[in-house]
Formats: C-alpha cells, structure tokens, sequence
C-alpha cells in the first residue's frame, strides 16, 4: 500500500521493434516523470536494428529498466505487451501503463494519470494526446473546419455509455494507466486467456474492454500529456480526420471490428450482464438489408461520439461491414 512517506511506484510496460530512431528520447521521457518512482519492463520482439543496444545501455546508466527475455517467434504488438503482464510482479507496484517506444511524455504524464484517478474514485484512467510528427513537431491543422473536423471525431473525454467498451477503447494504449487492483485483476484475466487471444486483437480496446467487464471504473481525461509521433513505422497511429475514417473502414472491411466485439463477449465477458446488441452481431449477414438495419441500429447508440455513430451506421447499412 503506498504510504506518504514514499513515492507511488510505477510499472511501464513497453513493448518494441526496430525503435533506434526513437527509443532514447521516449526512455528519457519516462524516466524524467515527475513525483512517482518508475520500473520500466521491456520486451524486444526480434528486433534487427540497435534497439536492444539501446536499452541494455539504460539498464547499465540507470537501475530502472528491465529487458524481458525475448521468444522464440515475434508476438507483434498486443500479444508482447500481454506477455509482459503475465510475467512481471504487480503486488509490488502502485500502477501499471503501457509505452510505444516512439512518444515523447510530458513530465507530468503519470503524475496528473494518478491525480485523475483519485479525484474522480476511479481505478482506471485515459486521456487526449498530442499528435506530432517524426520529429516530436506538433501538428496544428490551420483550417478551422479541419480542426473542428478533427475534434468531433478524436476527442476522446466524451460520457462513457453502458456497453461502450464493446465498441471501441478509452483512448490510445498509451495513454491508460490502471490502480493497482485492476492492473491485477486484468493479469489474472490475461493469464486465463492469453494464448486464445488473436494476434491482431487490438490491445487498448481489449484492456479497456476487460476491466469494464470486471466492474472497474473510468476517468478519461480531455487533456493531453503524451506527444504521439506520426510516422511511417507507426504499429498503430493516431485515428485523426481523413485518416481516422480510413483506419475505421479498414478494420470494418477486414472483417476485424465485429470479430472484436464478438471476441470481448465470448472470450471476456464472464459476467451475467450480456449486451442487447450482440444477437444482432453474431446473426449479422452481409447481403441481407434487414440485418443490416439491425446491426446498425443495435450497436450505433453505443459508440461515445455522435459523429463516429453515423459514420459507423452509414458502413453498415452500405454493406461496408464484413
């Protein structure tokens, strides 16, 4: 239990992959974090570049940077990140994030993370981000209507809804800091279940997904504390404006979307609290407007955002979903 005398620890995952270009100046985020004492566990996923270098280098300067044994095969991202849940020890730590190795965080980062948890009684906590490009340069579109294009479409502290977390994640993986009793809840429930996810699972949504069905609760915060890199090896990039919208139809045409949320209530739920739409899902066909009507109908007033309902009912009804 964490006491005054001492400052809140803090596990930060980070899972990486051909990181050299980035790696020093996110490491040096981390460990520049304000009032709270940091672990950085990290799992290199065969990387072929001096990222592993890189990080044997912190470990010698700094004491506070673990390299987890790397497998036999690459994880890719959501499976490494898991891999790393399942093997650290959380009964010693007061929370637990995640990190991409290409970010920039503010110093305040974790501190304010913590404050948002215990102001609002919460044990879960997401927040905004700072879109940048390679070079850590924040990007500000000077159109006003893409501006407030792109703020109906990606600010993320809008009213959680009751099954929203079988729609879409709180907000980048990044950005999620868990308390201490969910971040052991959500290992136990990742050791259950661990080699049933698909490696394609996305794991910002899995993890807001599991501890909403666990019963924990959220904070999303409207304010931004993570300078994002946009850039060409992004594993996941920001979902903003026209590209925002691409990423969406992609993950609609592949098939992914209703995978996911038919993965969260067969592979997550264990709860008795099933939601009314997931009849509609699983019987979804393609070529029948009747079902599409009722998906479409069904999940849209779940999704947080107005702007990302009509989008979604438009692919549905169109027969964009597959």
């Amino acid at each position: 239990m964490q006491t005054k005398n001492r400052l809140p620890t803090v596990a930060v995952l980070m899972a990486v992959y051909n990181g050299e270009l980035y790696l020093h100046e996110q490491l040096d985020s981390i460990l520049a974090q304000q009032n709270v004492e940091v672990k950085i566990y990290v799992r290199d996923d065969h990387s072929t570049d001096t990222t592993v270098e890189i990080i044997t280098e912190f470990i010698r300067k700094t004491g506070k940077v673990f390299l987890l044994d790397s497998k036999p095969t690459q994880l890719r991202v959501t499976k490494n990140f898991y891999s790393i849940v399942r093997e650290i020890d959380l009964t010693e730590i007061d929370y637990m994030c995640y990190s991409d190795q290409d970010d920039i965080w503010l110093p305040e980062k974790i501190e304010q993370a913590i404050k948002g948890l215990q102001i609002n009684h919460v044990q879960c906590y997401a927040s905004n981000l700072l879109r940048a490009d390679a070079n850590g340069n924040l990007i500000q579109e000077k159109s006003i209507l893409k501006r407030l294009f792109n703020y109906l479409l990606n600010r993320k502290s809008v009213k959680q809804t009751a099954f929203d977390h079988y729609l879409e994640s709180a907000s980048a993986g990044c950005t999620l800091v868990l308390q201490k009793d969910a971040a052991l809840y959500f290992q136990k429930r990742i050791n259950q279940i661990y080699e049933l996810l698909p490696v394609d699972t996305s794991h910002d949504w899995s993890t807001y997904a599991i501890t909403r069905l666990g019963g924990f609760k959220w904070f999303i915060d409207q304010r931004s504390f993570i300078i994002y890199r946009q850039h060409a090896e992004n594993a996941y990039g920001a979902n903003v404006g026209i590209a925002g919208i691409s990423k969406l139809l992609e993950w609609f045409t592949s098939g992914r979307y209703r995978m996911h949320i038919l993965m969260i209530e067969g592979l997550f739920n264990i709860s008795n609290n099933h939601p009314p739409f997931i009849e509609a899902v699983k019987n979804y066909r393609q070529g029948s407007i009747i079902s599409r009507f009722r998906m479409a109908y069904a999940i849209c007033r779940y999704r947080r955002k107005w702007v990302h309902r009509i989008i979604i009912f438009i692919l549905i009804i169109f027969g964009y979903c597959k």
